[in-house]
């Protein structure tokens, strides 16, 4: 057996396969949304920012006939971020970006094909040192950026308005991220927000970090949730204290 030299090179995906992985990932939104949670934690965790100055925004809208899902934290992608990350399949390190830091995501998949799977159009808005990139799939399951919308310099209020979020807080906030899904899958045109926080609260992979960060919730501009919270789990009687 000849032993040839390899000239190595990068691997191509095809369409196909992220179809095939993609039908492996049609979960319930209450996964998707707390994968969106975890990215949103994560990108406070790289910069290091403290559990009680993260920040985290669920909206929903269903008053203008396209329901539409949204994720907001304050932190900011920049293009360099979002052609190391968010363009790559199947990284084990997605999550970590190059930071020595715990996080919540792994290879950094879920979010994304939540973006792709379960939404007929979605985006990532995203502003960070003075540019603008918008990142996002379209009815044909294809990626990239938006015509005119990567490295677009513009001052950040220029960006709150094309973000379309400058009903919200926004006193020192620098930077920014929307992920924002149009016609989620399974929803019709009537979004059931309470009964979709109720199961998100449960869910095991936002439950803790529900404990720890703000998630305030709101529908068609109305906040709901300042601070959405898992249930507490009350001790059995006589067990109320720990058996040493």
């Amino acid at each position: 057996m000849k032993n040839y030299k390899i000239l190595e090179e990068k691997n191509e995906i095809d369409d196909h396969l992220l179809d095939i992985i993609g039908n492996e990932f049609k979960f319930d939104h209450e996964k998707g949304l707390a994968e969106w949670i975890k990215n949103s934690v994560d990108a406070y965790n790289r910069k290091r920012i403290s559990d009680e100055n993260k920040k985290i925004s669920l909206r929903f809208f269903d008053n203008n006939d396209v329901p539409t899902f949204e994720c907001i934290d304050f932190v900011g992608m920049s293009s360099d971020d979002i052609n190391k990350a968010l363009k790559r399949w199947g990284d084990p390190e997605a999550a970590k970006r190059g930071v020595i830091k715990k996080t919540y995501g792994g290879h950094g998949n879920g979010g994304k094909f939540y973006m792709r799977q379960m939404f007929e159009k979605s985006y990532f808005i995203t502003y960070k040192d003075g540019l603008l990139n918008i990142f996002g799939f379209n009815e044909k399951k294809k990626y990239g950026f938006a015509d005119n919308f990567k490295d677009k310099k513009i001052n950040i209020e220029e960006a709150f308005k094309i973000a379309e979020i400058t009903d919200l807080s926004l006193s020192g906030v620098k930077g920014f991220t929307v992920v924002r899904g149009y016609k989620p899958r399974g929803i019709g045109k009537q979004i059931k927000v309470l009964k979709l926080c109720d199961k998100l609260k449960k869910h095991p992979q936002s439950m803790r970090i529900m404990e720890r960060v703000k998630i305030d919730v709101f529908y068609n501009k109305e906040i709901i949730f300042t601070g959405l919270k898992s249930d507490s789990i009350k001790p059995l009687k006589n067990f109320e204290t720990p058996v040493v």
